[in-house]
């Protein structure tokens, strides 16, 4: 490559970016001036922390709902617009225990981290005094500590989230009596008070809770119109093309992150043709986000991490169940480990299901099982399909021409007992001298087989 070269690159690259007039509207991470809906959830959160001008603050707000909800934007968009008030936001999922947590609350402060030698008792200390000389040097009314993912708490086995939460609570408590006013924000895709918590814990925290529900595809589709009328201005061939957008964001999800980044990566591909947004560009762009995340993740995964996500993907895609228990999850990964290969703990495949809910391949939700506590199931968020063809290829497709031979016989047995002999007669020759034509169509028509 010469200096030419690179020239032409360069102009190739400033040529794309063109299509976009404001691209940092695409961003899921960004939120505009102007927020659409939730006025609702605002209204109860603003309600909560106005409590401050009469000396009365709730200790603990539990916001939850499922992902791309609006949930930590619009907190971010509260705080950000409550002259009176000063926040520190924090994502719990950067971390993995108690201390780590305690560490990245110091650290978003604009603290240096401890080390374990330490002790939470320090941090703890640390995170108080900073916070008091943040309220007083701001000259503040009240400071709200808001905790994204705040369910990553409950997985760390060998932590005390109870514990964690209570000398939260006890930190408030000091810090009113030297004349701040604290409040916590907890965001999670579940409400708190579902967890297995203390007493002392859930007689403090109250019920002070706040749902959002998903997004419907209409309220998708008017953030969508808003993101694009000011980062694409006139890019888009039709007005249904964003209708198609926010149905395949919104089915099933409400997920208006998902519709943004939908609507960018389409763009994108539309730059590189020079031509406006298409329904074609949106399929694209939805296959490009699916096969990126997945190849990224299980490209540089472990043995073990791969075995565990490709049990989830074969009982997924043979028995039709969402949800799967980490009993279940587990018996299934050591049936799958090679002969010569000994399994890891169940604790530690708790542990390595943590790390794929991280990376977004699974979600997990808490179940009741009753006076044996709390349980937790996952379930894939892509296709089976496309989880196990990346994975173990041969394996996967083992599997899939078992479960179409399996399906097949199904089929013939059914017509055997149907209508008329004769006809039943015709479709089982048919279905029995044509089953390996049969595949190889399956396998060419089948898109999620990914082959």
């Amino acid at each position: 490559m010469d200096a030419q070269e690179l020239e032409k690159i360069i102009h190739k690259v400033e040529s794309k970016e063109k299509f976009f007039k404001k691209k940092s509207l695409l961003d899921t991470l960004s939120y505009p001036d102007k927020i659409l809906g939730r006025e609702k959830q605002t209204e109860e959160l603003v309600t909560y922390l106005l409590g401050y001008k009469t000396g009365l603050v709730v200790p603990l707000i539990s916001i939850y709902g499922r992902t791309g909800s609006g949930k930590s934007t619009i907190v971010k968009f509260v705080c950000d617009n409550l002259k009176d008030v000063s926040y520190c936001f924090v994502n719990l999922r950067k971390a993995r225990t108690i201390f780590g947590f305690m560490n990245l609350i110091l650290g978003e402060l604009g603290q240096p981290n401890l080390k374990n030698a330490n002790g939470i008792t320090l941090l703890l200390e640390n995170i108080e005094k900073t916070i008091e000389s943040k309220v007083k040097s701001e000259n503040k009314k009240l400071f709200v500590l808001a905790l994204d993912e705040f369910d990553m708490l409950f997985y760390d086995k060998r932590g005390k989230p109870s514990d964690f939460i209570y000398k939260l609570l006890l930190l408030e408590d000091n810090l009113k009596a030297k004349g701040v006013l604290m409040c916590i924000v907890c965001i999670s895709n579940n409400v708190l008070s579902e967890y297995d918590l203390e007493d002392r814990v859930r007689s403090r925290i109250g019920s002070s809770e706040i749902f959002f529900e998903p997004y419907s595809q209409k309220d998708v589709k008017e953030i969508l119109q808003q993101r694009a009328s000011e980062a694409l201005d006139d890019k888009i061939e039709k007005d249904y093309v964003l209708d198609y957008c926010a149905e395949k964001s919104s089915l099933g999800h409400g997920d208006a992150r998902r519709a943004i980044d939908l609507l960018r990566v389409a763009a994108e591909i539309a730059a590189i043709n020079g031509k406006k947004i298409t329904l074609e560009d949106i399929d694209l762009a939805d296959d490009k986000l699916q096969q990126d995340r997945i190849d990224v993740i299980l490209h540089s995964a472990s043995y073990h991490l791969k075995v565990t996500c490709f049990a989830i993907a074969r009982l997924a895609y043979l028995t039709g169940e969402e949800w799967l228990s980490t009993f279940v999850l587990y018996h299934q990964y050591t049936k799958l480990l090679s002969k010569n290969i000994k399994p890891l703990t169940y604790r530690r495949i708790s542990e390595l299901l943590t790390e794929l809910e991280n990376t977004g391949l699974v979600k997990s939700h808490t179940m009741s099982k009753g006076r044996q506590g709390y349980g937790t199931e996952y379930k894939l968020t892509f296709q089976p399909s496309s989880i196990g063809m990346r994975c173990f290829p041969e394996l996967w497709f083992a599997i899939a021409k078992e479960k179409f031979n399996h399906d097949s016989q199904t089929r013939i047995k059914s017509l055997h007992s149907g209508v008329s002999k004769s006809s039943s007669m015709n479709n089982m020759d048919f279905l029995t001298n044509n089953s390996e034509n049969l595949w190889k169509n399956y396998v060419e028509n089948n898109q999620s087989m990914d082959l």
